[in-house]
């Protein structure tokens, strides 16, 4: 009896256990869990650089790269380089959404350095150290983010198959998307982000804290074994010690929510003015225009050929015999209905009028008509004497008018006459006046 009574105790408490166990893993990891922390995979992100002494041992470091005060520091000297790789390959399926945190600080202005993140595959860290400190010939994507380029500071994106190593100096015009981004010396780091979505029809967004830097969909990585990393070399020019760091590095298995937040403020663009002068009357006209759409206003010859080309290509590929049957169908109906026309007109020209198959003549069609409408004839006939009748008296009273005493020229004959009268008599008073005088003073003398 004591025997069973410690089985059902044991048995008990080994399911107690499993519960336990279970609602705990349940608890840390629930089911269905999508949020983006159950997407975070440790293994191929950096952990917290502030309470890390070492780099740790699933990365690796090249040339003068190393962790100070909480980041890793690619480029601390003058000239100098550094690298940063992950030593475990990543296996691409479907998704994944790439995090990286960094900045640049001690330079700002024109440099022939920078700093690049790289997507590559590849079984090995790249040894190869030609292309801003990393691998010339790749099968990837690389971002580039430099201050070297025609529009100033730029992230851009260069894809390459691995094929034939990337020129260095035409590096600007083989990147398939790019947008401004200022970078250079900024106490405040910047977040690239980076997520692929094969279920999303190949969706490649990148984005610049939060804001869209481009996407596209024609961009599909092939499965396999993927090298994470980033490289950096701050250049010659001016012997600057432009310092890149590295704060932090997040790698998601999926995408996540903040790769999902629309581009409701798009990041700036260079704008260009360009002015145009009419040659006939010298006005001034000035059109602004993006920096791309300044570049697709310009095509050479042999552009303008090869659109041509491809434009006859297209047409003699696909199959116009129904266009040309249809066409043909067109054309009779067209000369169906101009023949028709023709006869019609033929025969309204030939067919006598309508009276003479009455036996009257012309004449007496016209006077038929008169007697009809006389009426309206004699209103016309009227309305003819009235007018003549009114510019009768228009002129009667015009004439009139010129021939009656005028006002005016009246009044001017009277001031002719008035004034002098005026005058002769301010002269007799004026005498009078002194005459009395005179005649005052002799009295009284």
């Amino acid at each position: 009896m004591m025997m069973l009574i410690t089985m059902k105790s044991t048995v008990l408490l080994s399911v107690f256990t499993v519960l336990a166990t279970w609602a705990g893993l349940l608890e840390a990891h629930p089911l269905g869990d999508t949020s983006d922390a159950s997407k975070l995979s440790s293994d191929y992100s950096l952990p917290d650089l502030i309470n890390t002494r070492k780099v740790p041992n699933n990365w690796q470091t090249g040339e003068q790269a190393s962790l100070e005060e909480g980041r890793i520091v690619l480029t601390s000297n003058q000239n100098s380089k550094g690298s940063l790789w992950l030593k475990q390959g990543f296996d691409l399926k479907d998704s994944f959404t790439m995090e990286w945190t960094f900045r640049s600080v001690g330079y700002s202005g024109q440099t022939d350095g920078g700093i690049s993140f790289w997507f590559v595959q590849d079984s090995n860290i790249p040894r190869d150290k030609q292309l801003y400190n990393g691998p010339v010939n790749y099968d990837g994507l690389q971002l580039l983010v430099d201050n070297n380029g025609p529009l100033g500071p730029t992230l851009r994106g260069q894809l390459n198959d691995g094929q034939k190593p990337v020129d260095k100096t035409k590096i600007y015009d083989q990147s398939f998307a790019s947008c401004l981004m200022g970078y250079q010396d900024s106490s405040v780091p910047s977040k690239i982000r980076v997520t692929y979505d094969l279920e999303d029809d190949n969706l490649l967004k990148v984005q610049v804290d939060n804001k869209v830097c481009f996407q596209t969909r024609k961009v599909r990585f092939p499965s396999g074994s993927y090298r994470i990393g980033v490289t950096a070399q701050n250049g010659a020019v001016n012997n600057n010690a432009e310092s890149f760091e590295i704060f932090k590095m997040q790698f998601f298995n999926g995408v996540i929510e903040d790769s999902l937040i629309p581009n409701v403020n798009a990041m700036g663009q260079p704008k260009l003015i360009t002015k145009y002068i009419d040659q006939q009357t010298g006005k001034e006209k000035l059109i602004e225009k993006t920096a791309f759409d300044a570049d697709k206003d310009k095509i050479t010859n042999y552009e303008l050929y090869k659109k041509l080309d491809r434009v006859e290509g297209k047409i003699l590929a696909n199959d116009i015999n129904a266009l040309e049957t249809k066409l043909n169908d067109v054309i009779k109906v067209q000369q169906e209905l101009l023949s028709f026309m023709t006869t019609i007109t033929k025969q309204l020209s030939s067919k006598p009028p309508a009276n003479n198959e009455k036996g009257t003549s012309t004449d007496d069609a016209i006077a038929e008509d008169k007697e009809n409408f006389k009426d309206f004839l004699s209103i016309n006939q009227k309305l003819e004497k009235v007018l003549v009748e009114q510019e009768k008296y228009r002129e009667a009273t015009k004439r009139h008018g010129q021939d009656g005493p005028q006002v005016d020229e009246i009044a001017r004959k009277l001031m002719i006459w008035l004034l002098p009268l005026i005058f002769i008599m301010l002269v007799m008073a004026y005498y009078t006046f002194r005459i009395r005088q005179e005649i005052i003073k002799t009295k009284l003398l």
